[in-house]
C-alpha cells in the first residue's frame, strides 16, 4: 500500500524518534575520530621534526669535533624520543666518534643504551657488533664475546663470526676460533674473505670444503 506525503513524514518522524539519538552520537564519534586522527598525525609530524633537528645538531657537533655538545644533545634526544630511529642513529654516531677518539668505555656505554632500549631496532645488530668491538678495545674480551650472542642471521653474520673467532683467539680457544672462522667463510667474500682465510691458516685450520 502506497504512503501519501503525510504518512511518509510521520514514518520519518517515528524513525528519527527511535534512532535519531544514535545517529547523532555516531556522527559525533566519527567527527571526533577524524579530528583525533588529524591531531595525532600532526603531533607525530612535530615529534619527527624535533627528533630530526636533534639528530642534525648532533652530527654538526661531531663534525666540529665537539663531542661534549653532541653528547648533551644526544641525552636530550633520548629523553624526548627514546623510541625514534633518530635516537638509534645518533647513538651509533656518537659511539663511533668516542671509539675513534680512544674512549672505548664511553662508546660501550652509549651502545648499551641502544641495545637495551631498542632491542628490536633494525640497527640493533649493528649496535651489538659495535658494542663487542668497543668492549674488545677496552680489554674486556669475555664481555665482548657475550655481547655478540646470539649471532644474527643476514649480511652481518660473517662479521659477527669473524669477531667471535678473534675473541676466541684472545681468550686462548683456538679450536672455537677455527670453527667461527670456517663458518664466516661460508658467506664472506672479497678482501674480507682473504683476511679471514689468513686468520684461519695462522691457527692451522683450513677452509671447510
Amino acid at each position: 500500500m502506497a504512503y501519501d506525503d503525510e504518512e511518509q513524514l510521520e514514518a520519518i518522524r517515528a524513525w528519527w524518534h527511535q534512532y535519531g539519538r544514535m545517529v547523532i552520537i555516531a556522527l559525533i564519534a566519527a567527527l571526533a575520530l577524524v579530528l583525533g586522527w588529524q591531531q595525532w598525525t600532526a603531533w607525530q609530524d612535530r615529534q619527527a621534526a624535533s627528533a630530526s633537528a636533534d639528530y642534525a645538531a648532533i652530527l654538526a657537533s661531531l663534525n666540529n669535533d665537539d663531542r661534549e655538545a653532541a653528547g648533551n644533545r644526544l641525552q636530550t634526544l633520548r629523553e624526548s624520543h627514546a623510541d625514534s630511529p633518530y635516537a638509534a642513529m645518533a647513538t651509533l654516531a656518537v659511539a663511533t666518534a668516542s671509539l675513534d677518539a680512544g674512549e672505548a668505555e664511553a662508546a660501550a656505554g652509549a651502545l648499551r643504551w641502544l641495545t637495551g632500549n631498542q632491542p628490536d631496532s633494525p640497527m640493533s645488530a649493528v649496535a651489538r657488533l659495535r658494542l663487542a668491538e668497543a668492549l674488545r678495545v677496552a680489554g674486556d674480551d669475555e664481555a665482548a664475546l657475550e655481547a655478540i650472542e646470539p649471532l644474527p642471521s643476514g649480511p652481518l653474520r660473517p662479521r659477527f663470526l669473524e669477531l667471535q673467532g678473534d675473541l676466541e683467539v684472545a681468550l686462548g680457544n683456538p679450536g672455537a676460533a677455527i670453527d667461527a672462522y670456517q663458518q664466516a667463510l661460508e658467506s664472506v667474500s672479497g678482501q674480507r674473505r682473504s683476511l679471514v682465510e689468513i686468520k684461519l691458516l695462522d691457527l692451522g685450520g683450513a677452509p671447510a670444503s
